[in-house]
């Protein structure tokens, strides 16, 4: 684990460059591999707390959710997040959160898990269903043939019971 004592940057901001190491699984289940993952940037005092604004950047192999292939993810992202003491923690037994509310962190001791940070950008980073390309055709559902290298093999099967709907036409 690549940690970060807050500390530090009591007196002066501390900068850190740091290549944490992330399982497939942090990504989500369609994260076949994680690689080349770099987090850097600086931290300093803000109040009572702190301040760390950086990027993570990195790579993943994905698996298509229509046609199951693998094919290269790659990620970018500026990070700015808030870093409090959880005596700073709303008391309140519900509380609505608003958009800045998510970009803060508790923390109980005055330390920070950039590799934790990392992870939980690269799974804000995966898209919801992570698609090879746009215009994927995905897999036959009777012989499982990825469509995108041709048509299967299947003959063209039709249900009869929708045979009625092929001649209706609407009334004009």
């Amino acid at each position: 684990m690549l940690w970060i004592d807050l500390t530090r940057a009591d007196t002066e901001p501390l900068a850190f460059s740091e290549r944490p190491v992330l399982t497939p699984h942090s990504g989500g289940e369609d994260v076949v591999s994680v690689a080349g993952v770099e987090i850097e940037g600086r931290v300093e005092r803000a109040g009572e707390g702190y301040l760390l604004e950086g990027r993570v950047k990195g790579a993943a192999r994905l698996r298509c959710g229509r046609c199951l292939s693998e094919f290269d993810f790659s990620f970018a992202e500026r990070l700015e997040l808030h870093l409090l003491p959880s005596s700073a923690l709303p008391q309140e037994e519900e509380k609505r959160l608003e958009m800045g509310d998510l970009e803060v962190h508790f923390y109980d001791e005055p330390k920070l898990d950039l590799a934790e940070v990392a992870t939980e950008q690269l799974a804000l980073t995966m898209p919801m269903k992570p698609l090879c390309a746009e215009t994927c055709r995905g897999i036959c559902p009777r012989c499982g043939a990825n469509l995108n290298l041709g048509p299967c093999s299947c003959p063209e099967t039709s249900d009869d019971r929708w045979a009625p709907l092929l001649d209706w036409r609407p009334a004009d």
